[in-house]
């Protein structure tokens, strides 16, 4: 879709059209692209306690096919006119990985060859678990979620860092929104979202979750939600050096967070964005760039100052 992407669909392994597919206690290593990749339909696939390491490219890969998206669009500045908008909720076949989980894995050392790479990559999928893997050492995001299609993914109990070390303006948890709504002139989504708040709900139909992980990037954010990231819950992580950011988008409840050495990054969130930011610790003052409305709740966080308070 409208990420910073463009795919290969191959990889050492291949997974597609199929279901009840397990990939366990493996090694990959020395291949030029991917190692695991979930194309297309797919259902109930596991890939567990596996190491995948000194690869070109990602490592696990979850990713459907675009005539599964309602009003596709490829590019970060392409458009649909709003009457042109299919309205309905949620996918249009059953094009794409579902219901699948990640589990389990060592990932470490990989896009040599690809920068724009991740451990775990998820695009255009529903109800995808990443949970007790541990990430580190590669260029860009350890876990990078593409779009809003169609969430209910839960990301839980990971170990992520040495991140973004090839590249910039991202986090060790990485995701974009860039749904069927967006449109690249700003005036112009604000209309959009203030004459029909539905829209930004059309794709990304059940909430995100992060919870329980452990998030490290030295040279971005620790977990950054950007343009449109919508419907997420972040709770209980402990990020240790870049903060949060979360970069407009709707919908985004964050409680019960550590964010070591940093702060929440708010940039030009809509005024009806109805974030939640509650009961955080953090270690500097708020660092906002053009935020008008602080969005439904801003409070019971722990500040380490009064200056920082004020």
């Amino acid at each position: 879709m409208r990420s910073d992407w463009r795919f290969s669909r191959i990889g050492a392994i291949v997974i597609e059209n199929a279901e009840h597919v397990e990939v366990t206690d493996g090694e990959i290593t020395e291949v030029g692209g991917n190692g695991v990749v979930v194309n297309g339909e797919a259902r109930f696939v596991g890939i567990r306690r596996n190491e995948i390491y000194e690869i070109g490219a990602s490592a696990i890969s979850f990713v459907g096919r675009p005539d599964a998206v309602r009003s596709p669009l490829f590019e970060y500045h392409q458009s649909m006119p709003l009457e042109a908008i299919d309205r309905k909720v949620g996918p249009k076949s059953e094009n794409y990985p579902a219901d699948s989980i990640a589990e389990d894995n060592l990932i470490h050392d990989i896009g040599f060859l690809e920068k724009q790479s991740a451990g775990i990559q998820i695009s255009m999928a529903a109800r995808i678990t990443a949970s007790h893997n541990s990430i580190y050492r590669m260029p860009r995001a350890g876990i990078n979620i593409g779009d809003g299609a169609w969430g209910g993914h839960l990301i839980a109990d990971n170990d992520v860092f040495d991140t973004v070390r090839e590249t910039g303006d991202h986090g060790a948890f990485n995701s974009w929104g860039r749904d069927r709504y967006w449109h690249p002139n700003r005036e112009e989504m604000d209309r959009r979202t203030s004459a029909d708040r539905s829209l930004t709900a059309l794709d990304v139909v059940e909430p995100i979750i992060l919870r329980h992980n452990r998030w490290r990037s030295d040279h971005g954010w620790d977990v950054d939600l950007d343009d449109g990231a919508s419907n997420y819950i972040i709770e209980d992580n402990l990020m240790l050096s870049g903060g949060l950011k979360l970069r407009e988008g709707f919908d985004r409840t964050v409680r019960n967070n550590i964010l070591l050495n940093n702060t929440l990054h708010p940039h030009v969130w809509f005024v009806n964005s109805e974030d939640v930011f509650e009961h955080n610790i953090v270690m500097t003052a708020y660092q906002p760039i053009r935020i008008p409305k602080w969005g439904k709740r801003m409070d019971n966080n722990l500040l380490p100052s009064q200056a920082a308070l004020d």
